[in-house]
């Protein structure tokens, strides 16, 4: 009898194969479900509710540093098929002083969680790039103690340590404070029906315009393509923000469910590419040079999965974690990834 499993994910084309049948692991029965990210994560941090699930690789180590053994009992497994950059939502005030991301120094700075892997590459960036540390800028959480990532995690409680760090009320908005001037910078502004003052969503929006609003301007008009480009080839580095955990209760009792779920997902990319590559035809009027553009830069495969690929990636993203004053000690790939996917 195939084991079944609930698995959660975002709406990720790279998973799709995978939700919609055309990839079945073996022995396994998948319920997949489709959870916005930030939702998905807070769900997993309030109430550690899936046999497995895409996780924020940031908060996955501090969930793994801070776990008592009853909850966040986890091993990830090294499926890196996310990138949530904050570059195309990166809004600057314009009496900021702010021209460019060597300018962010001494800024106060908005940022939906201070943990999450977003804002984690972020000042990993602003620090590889411009050498600019995290303590060198003011931090604002947008998110409220009550309702956040953070929040579950404990980090109004204990850190992040060595940063000025703020909580935003219900009542405050990252959008409304930097069209005030109160933030320099913002890393993401989510525009919809104004929420301010409801404490039942996660980002709340304010209500102020983006568009022809002369106290707001996105800083990156290349939606931050030339950075991500420049980041690569100077560190050799991808902006990865989630991996995948899987519940130890099950892994102890099936370790062969790690690889066997790895294989799965890398399948899964795999079917997601020889589609995406069959499709382009059909609206490209000319052949388009932006694949072979990404391709020069980040090679035919854009999203690396495995130990070997991703390990000193994934390393990078544990020193940032513990220069950005989020976990307390430094881990080893070996802490965070299951045994059987440490040879993939």
């Amino acid at each position: 009898m195939a084991l079944r499993i609930t698995m959660a994910f975002s709406d990720n084309p790279r998973v799709q194969p995978l939700r919609d049948g055309t990839v079945k692991p073996e022995n396994i029965d998948l319920d997949m479900l489709t959870v916005p990210p930030s939702d998905l994560f807070y769900r997993n941090l309030a109430y550690d509710e899936f046999d497995a699930s895409e996780m924020s690789i940031s908060e996955t180590l501090l969930a793994m540093e801070r776990s008592d053994g009853t909850k966040w009992d986890w091993s990830a497994l090294p499926a890196y098929l996310s990138r949530g950059h904050v570059w195309p939502s990166l809004y600057v005030n314009t009496a900021s002083g702010v021209e460019s991301l060597g300018d962010i120094k001494g800024k106060r700075i908005g940022v939906p969680d201070y943990d999450m892997t977003a804002a984690l590459w972020f000042r990993a960036t602003l620090k590889d790039l411009h050498g600019i540390e995290a303590s060198d800028n003011v931090w604002y959480n947008g998110r409220t103690k009550e309702f956040s990532h953070g929040g579950a995690l404990g980090l109004d409680d204990s850190g992040p340590r060595g940063v000025e760090h703020h909580w935003l009320t219900a009542d405050q908005t990252l959008d409304v404070m930097l069209d005030r001037g109160e933030l320099d910078v913002v890393t993401a502004i989510r525009p919809g029906r104004v929420t301010a003052g409801d404490t039942t969503v996660i980002d709340r929006y304010g209500g102020t315009p983006l568009n022809d609003n002369p106290r707001i301007r996105k800083l990156l008009e290349d939606n931050g393509k030339s950075v991500v480009y420049e980041y690569y080839t100077k560190t050799g580095f991808y902006h990865c923000n989630h991996h995948v955990i899987v519940q130890n209760r099950i892994l102890r009792e099936h370790p062969w469910v790690a690889l066997e779920l790895f294989n799965a997902l890398q399948r899964s990319k795999e079917v997601a590419y020889e589609r995406a590559r069959s499709h382009q035809s059909t609206y490209l009027y000319f052949p388009g040079s932006d694949f072979r553009d990404q391709a020069s830069v980040l090679g035919d495969d854009p999203y690396p999965i495995g130990i070997r690929a991703m390990g000193p990636n994934v390393q990078r993203a544990i020193q940032a974690s513990f220069e950005q004053g989020l976990i307390s000690k430094l881990m080893s790939l070996e802490d965070v990834y299951f045994r059987t996917t440490m040879d993939t």
